[in-house]
């Protein structure tokens, strides 16, 4: 039976807004993920931003799927991990971080992720049924790519196409911003 791992870091107490999750113990897909994936799809998305294209090719992040439990806290989130291992996690692969981008937000998410519909469908069954179990009021959803830069320029995504014209052309400044941030091309000023 497979195990969850979670990021050494949680367990030493070290400031981090998220904490990485995964089937491998050394979590090697998060990391393969991170760099083969997650940073060349954002790269692409800066690139067509800074271009002042009006239309996004969304390459991978029409495919990347987030399945995402909202919770009381950080306890509620290895609550909820315990129960998903022990009761639905059998042989299967997951990866995915819990936590909150937001410095100081009380609430947290648990974010799950799956690359197309199938996976998608399967772990929102999984998560569904474990949150209910746990905590009725626990919301449950999904929605594609990474929600603090693709939602803000283009909507909701169960309409996307691979292609999408920028719905809110006013936000191009402030994701060009977050996507220097999240790549470290440019460090927050300390107050």
């Amino acid at each position: 039976m497979a195990r969850l791992h979670i990021d050494r870091r949680y367990f030493t107490q070290a400031e981090k807004s998220w904490v990485s999750f995964e089937t491998s113990p050394g979590l090697e897909k998060t990391k393969a993920g991170i760099y083969g994936r997650c940073v060349p799809c954002i790269t692409s998305l800066y690139e067509q931003l800074k271009e002042g294209r009006t239309e996004i090719r969304l390459g991978a992040a029409y495919e990347c799927w987030k399945v995402v439990v909202l919770v009381a806290g950080t306890d509620e989130c290895i609550e909820f991990l315990e129960a998903f291992e022990k009761n639905y996690l059998g042989d299967g692969e997951v990866r995915g971080r819990f936590g909150s981008g937001e410095e100081g937000r009380e609430t947290k998410v648990i974010v799950f992720n799956a690359e197309g519909e199938e996976e998608r469908d399967r772990l929102y069954g999984q998560v569904s049924a474990c949150a209910a179990a746990i905590n009725p009021r626990w919301s449950v959803s999904f929605h594609r790519a990474c929600k603090e830069l693709y939602h803000d320029l283009l909507a909701d995504s169960r309409s996307w196409s691979e292609s999408e014209t920028i719905k809110r052309p006013e936000m191009v400044a402030t994701v060009l911003g977050r996507i220097r941030k999240m790549l470290f091309w440019e460090r927050e000023e300390a107050p």
